[in-house]
């Protein structure tokens, strides 16, 4: 796990299990870090953003989306 500025996205998933978190995350409420960090552990068993990612989003964060919209008006993906 690596945590370094990074400009457009919060956090990364390599192919290789490798992730890369977004400093300014940490400065963050914990909802929107839980929510990246619950994303990109989701990414070690299904590796796209189908039915069965956002299922497992939904079971363990609720409305997702809602915080998913928050993180994008902050200005990242």
């Amino acid at each position: 796990m690596t945590v370094r500025p990074m400009k457009t996205k919060w956090a990364s998933c390599s192919t290789s299990g490798r992730l890369t978190f977004d400093e300014s995350l940490i400065g963050k409420p914990h909802r929107l870090q839980d929510y990246v960090i619950v994303h990109e552990l989701l990414h070690f068993r299904v590796p796209n953003h189908g039915k069965l990612w956002k299922s497992l989003m939904r079971a363990h964060l609720g409305e997702h989306e809602l915080i998913e919209t928050e993180l994008k008006r902050l200005g990242k993906t």
